[in-house]
């Protein structure tokens, strides 16, 4: 059962919040080691930027989720054992997680020296009540005594709360040898806290002896590695292909760094670790939170959802992105860029062209800038998509069945009078049936690989009209040689006084406004609307 992720929201305040709440089958178990049972809270200062809010409501809610699972396993009885080396190394772990929590701030010497009397307290409790008076002090403890300590240092310790937050699952007999160990590592602890308290920062050597730990991976395997993960998800889920292709050096990747081992045994630590090397001078941070380690939380999240694992690592994972770079223009084209295509779409083309490519240079340009659609929605067009409405203007079928729509909806988008002038029908007619913009028996790559589908012609039609357009000298990297013309085209609309709605529905984009669905124009309120657009004057 997934732990569902929570949401942010403004407090009365202004502060940034969040809840989540405890799932009932752990709730006694969580408010032993948290000291809460119904719902953890969320708090930061109004002051913190959404971005920064959002991440440390990520990492906020990893945590959480970590204790969460971590309690179901335990309940499960799930964990890990421990030799005597791990158990004296993990202890050493909880010595420096424990002094760190408390020591930029430790208070009062008193507040340690009132632990320690408790410590001391829970050890001679049952003795005081079970033994004789003269009885040897070296007699062997009751097993009650055993576990009545085990209980205060669990408490005193916070031990749970550090299980928790390290994603350590133990057994019952591990737990035991780790208790009885951090007995004594928090009698040290204590002492440690108390110098601290009275001003005595000296080096503390007591870290020194203590073994390193080792994580071990998982007991249950999921029989994946990453890239065979990534091949599962694929063949269930069926994804596009221009997903697959930003996906797979990610996948790739992936499996090199964890040298193909199994997905259950790739911790939480392991995910951190990963994530650390992503950021280079060429992929930045942005690109890193929003293709790579979502590719990496989408796949592990399928397999949590298919009980191949317990936990997903990359949940809460992200990189802190900084400050966005400073705007230097808009994302449309200037009126010199966008002359400097359309003139050039008239131009005398090479002699040796094939007539599919010189097509595409001649008529995309004049779709897009008319209709805002997507450059690879154009280059997809066939013939017979380019049809006469019952009104008497002409249309062109944006549709699925002729390559991919963003959303998987189809739509219907006036033609502007001043492309039917230039001679469209014509060129269209004299095409027959088929793609305008492609040649559909032109070499074709075969590839049985699912994870590596061949390129759709229509997207290297629409990748080499952005070349073509650089090539004229539209170079200017902060806009997208093909991508700009929808920007150009709402911006030119929206000018002209053309209906948001409108506008919307020519470039197939969605509102988050509901009763915009009640609204939906017909394509003869687009033709109507299309006469407002003033004509592009090369």
């Amino acid at each position: 059962m997934a732990v569902p992720m929570t949401s942010l929201s403004r407090a009365p305040n202004g502060d940034w919040f969040a809840r989540k709440g405890i799932p009932k089958d752990i709730r006694e178990a969580y408010k032993a080691a948290f000291g809460v049972s119904q719902e953890e809270r969320f708090r930061r200062p109004s002051s913190l930027s959404v971005g920064t809010a959002k991440a440390e409501l990520r990492d906020w809610d990893a945590t959480v989720t970590g204790r969460i699972e971590t309690l179901r396993a335990a309940a499960r009885g799930e964990g890990r054992g421990l030799t005597h080396r791990e158990a004296h190394g993990l202890a050493g772990q909880w010595y420096v997680w424990f002094v760190s929590r408390h020591e930029q701030e430790p208070g009062q010497p008193e507040q340690w020296d009132h632990l320690y009397e408790r410590l001391e307290e829970a050890r001679e409790r049952f003795s005081n009540q079970l033994g004789a008076p003269g009885e040897d002090d070296d007699a062997p403890e009751s097993p009650a005594t055993r576990r009545h300590v085990r209980q205060v240092v669990t408490e005193l310790g916070q031990v749970a709360s550090f299980l928790g937050e390290q994603g350590i699952r133990l057994t019952q007999e591990a737990t035991d040898a780790f208790l009885d160990i951090v007995e004594g590592e928090l009698s040290a602890a204590t002492a440690t806290l108390r110098r601290r308290a009275d001003g005595d920062y000296t080096p503390d050597a007591r870290v020194e002896r203590h073994p390193e730990f080792h994580r071990k991976a998982p007991e249950k395997r999921a029989g994946l590695t990453p890239w065979s993960l990534f091949e599962a998800w694929i063949k269930e889920r069926k994804p596009g292909a221009a997903t697959v292709n930003r996906w797979r050096a990610v996948m790739r990747a992936l499996d090199a760094f964890f040298e193909g081992r199994d997905i259950a045994a790739i911790t939480p630590e392991d995910a951190l670790a990963w994530k650390d090397t992503l950021v280079t001078p060429e992929r930045s941070a942005s690109v890193v939170n929003d293709v790579w380690l979502r590719a990496a939380r989408v796949n592990f999240g399928w397999a949590l959802d298919n009980k191949r694992i317990t936990v997903n690592p990359f949940d809460g994972v992200s990189v802190a992105v900084g400050k966005a770079p400073q705007k230097v223009r808009e994302r449309e084209f200037e009126d010199a860029e966008w002359a400097t295509i359309l003139r050039a779409t008239t131009a005398p083309q090479p002699p040796r062209m094939a007539a599919h490519n010189a097509a595409a240079r001649r008529w995309v340009p004049w779709l897009c800038a008319y209709t805002g659609s997507r450059p690879g929605e154009v280059t997809q067009l066939r013939a017979e998509d380019i049809q006469q409405h019952k009104a008497g203007f002409w249309v062109m079928k944006i549709n699925p069945e002729a390559g991919t729509v963003k959303g998987g909806q189809a739509r219907v988008v006036p033609i502007h009078p001043h492309i039917i002038e230039q001679g469209f029908l014509a060129f269209v007619q004299g095409t027959g049936k088929g793609p305008l913009f492609y040649d559909p028996e032109g070499q074709k790559v075969e590839r049985d690989d699912p994870t590596n589908p061949v390129q759709a012609p229509w997207v290297k039609q629409r990748n080499k009209l952005a070349e073509w357009v650089r090539g004229l000298g539209v170079t200017d990297p902060n806009i997208s040689p093909n991508h700009a013309w929808r920007h150009t085209f709402k911006r030119r609309a929206a000018r002209a006084g053309i209906e948001r709605r409108i506008r919307f529905a020519f470039c197939g984009h969605s509102s988050s406004d509901v009763g915009d669905e009640y609204e939906t124009p017909t394509v003869e309120d687009m033709a109507k609307e299309l006469e407002r657009l003033p004509r592009y004057a090369v």
